[in-house]
């Protein structure tokens, strides 16, 4: 399978198609793929996906794609070499850009459902994408300031359609409710307790863990321990980041503890699985 590497942190295409040219193929980078206008197939990880005006697809390092194009189409695609920010100065814009890639990253078992079930969102979205295209035929900047805020509005939008994908449309909303509040607070332990959780949706310690298990059908705890080793995992796969600055970030104690939780859910350290990934 070919494989397509990128070496600059940010690339933008704007074009519209009747044949595709490439191969079946996977990348080095993440992107985010819109359809303004036109009609066809994407294939994408094994899966069969029609697409039409205002579809939107997000590709990790590790999917494989390409398209059959039915009628003419206009794409827009961002492509980002590296998925998540470090030390660009401003830890607030920093912290926002890499919680908004942790949603996207967390899409994997979504891929069949369309992402923008809002028809203002996707009209939202067309509009940014074409600004964001036309600033950068402009520019051709990677560190351009407008188009990383236009790119920091368009995650948005992506992230609020997507929250409601995370749950059966028959899940009520205080459960959606608490699943959310778990993936915000995420990087934070003492939020995640079952006492604190428990306080803040009124709920008993013992009544909430019967609760969730009653709506989700997994253990409260084990979906808070699965959720933060995927963000764990996706920062060793797509990020620079130390294993100390990992283990900072998701609200670890220290380092031994990091490791252990790591350790106990994956039979191998930090170090070992991302040494691992190069192999």
């Amino acid at each position: 399978m070919k494989r397509y590497i990128q070496h600059e942190f940010l690339k933008i295409s704007h074009f519209e198609a009747t044949k595709w040219e490439h191969p079946i193929h996977n990348h080095n980078h993440f992107e985010i793929i819109f359809i303004h206008a036109g009609k066809g197939v994407h294939y994408l990880s094994g899966n069969e996906q029609p697409y039409s005006e205002h579809s939107l697809f997000l590709l990790r390092p590790s999917d494989y794609h390409s398209f059959d194009i039915h009628e003419k189409t206009l794409f827009t695609f961002l492509k980002f070499n590296n998925v998540y920010l470090s030390g660009i100065g401003n830890i607030q814009v920093q912290t926002n850009w890499n919680q908004h890639m942790d949603e996207l990253l967390m899409l994997n078992s979504l891929m069949d459902a369309p992402i923008l079930r809002n028809e203002e969102d996707a009209k939202k979205t067309d509009g940014l994408l074409r600004l964001i295209a036309d600033e950068w035929k402009e520019t051709r900047n990677e560190t351009n300031e407008t188009i990383f805020f236009l790119i920091q509005a368009t995650l948005s939008i992506i992230k609020r359609n997507i929250s409601s994908l995370r749950t059966n449309g028959a899940i009520n909303d205080r459960i959606t409710a608490i699943i959310n509040y778990i993936h915000k607070n995420i990087y934070h332990l003492e939020m995640t307790q079952a006492d604190h959780l428990g306080d803040v949706f009124g709920l008993s310690k013992h009544y909430l863990g019967i609760y969730f298990k009653e709506k989700t059908g997994i253990n409260l705890r084990d979906y808070i321990n699965n959720y933060k080793l995927n963000l764990i995992t996706n920062r060793l796969k797509y990020s620079s980041f130390s294993i100390k600055d990992i283990c900072n970030e998701l609200g670890f104690s220290d380092l031994s503890h990091f490791n252990k939780f790591f350790k106990t859910h994956t039979g191998i350290n930090p170090s070992q699985y991302r040494k691992e990934l190069i192999l």
